[in-house]
């Protein structure tokens, strides 16, 4: 069960380099959010921030530490995962469109988030123009990544899917996101925590269970990659980036 760890402030906040405060200069922060009460709450893996529609959406978050999965659910039940949230990422600001929540978000690990309270936040955008400025690039990222990842989804085969994720994956154990950009890095030989099961890694990029496993099979007989107790590592990167970007689609 979530509870509340204590009231956030935001000049020991371990992501405020990555909040929408991180403009904001020392001597000026203080004033700007002396009326802003936030509050720092943790939640254990599994456990549900929020459900799609059935939620009023008076706060929006950030998250400080873990990974939360954002999933949509059609009206018989069918989910998808849309997006895996990391450190830094606000979300769930639903409430400046005066909607309910539009999807559902859950913590995949135990994690730990900041609470912004949708009315006061408001009140901070209008009055506080690097707030707002901060507020519209996340959001213009999130169409971005949005974009990106109808992209990957569309045009990619089912092979530079994964292998395209496992590399993210790799770079710092914690870039889940769908950005062409991160393909251009070297992925690391270290081992990173999986996170997903393979169903849920078939919901993120679009796949099958049984495709995702036959492709995680055939890539360690190959020697592209090792697995190990919920842990993967990459063992010939060229070979994965090969798979990745068939035809050119990394170029």
């Amino acid at each position: 069960m979530s509870h509340v760890k204590c009231k956030g402030h935001c000049y020991t906040c371990p992501v405020r380099h990555q909040s929408i405060f991180s403009e904001l200069p020392e001597e000026s922060l203080e004033a700007t959010i002396q009326d802003f009460h936030t509050s720092v709450l943790t939640f254990e893996s599994g456990e549900t921030l929020f459900r799609q529609f059935d939620d009023s959406s008076e706060s929006a978050y950030t998250l400080r530490k873990g990974l939360i999965k954002v999933t949509k659910s059609l009206p018989d039940g069918r989910t998808q995962i849309v997006r895996i949230l990391v450190a830094g990422d606000l979300f769930g600001f639903d409430g400046f469109a005066n909607e309910s929540y539009n999807n559902t978000a859950i913590a995949l690990t135990d994690c730990e988030v900041c609470r912004l309270p949708m009315a006061e936040l408001a009140v901070l955008r209008k009055s506080t123009p690097e707030i707002d400025q901060s507020m519209v690039a996340r959001l213009i990222k999130n169409i971005r990544q949005s974009e990106d990842m109808l992209l990957e989804l569309g045009a990619k085969k089912a092979s530079e899917k994964l292998a395209s994720f496992i590399m993210r994956l790799s770079l710092s154990d914690q870039n889940l996101s769908f950005s062409v950009d991160a393909l251009d890095s070297a992925p690391a030989s270290e081992w990173s925590k999986l996170h997903l099961s393979r169903s849920e890694i078939g919901s993120l990029l679009g796949l099958t269970i049984e495709t995702v496993s036959r492709f995680f099979s055939d890539w360690k007989r190959k020697g592209f990659i090792k697995e190990e107790k919920g842990s993967i590592q990459i063992l010939d990167a060229t070979a994965l980036k090969n798979a990745a970007c068939t035809q050119g689609a990394c170029n």
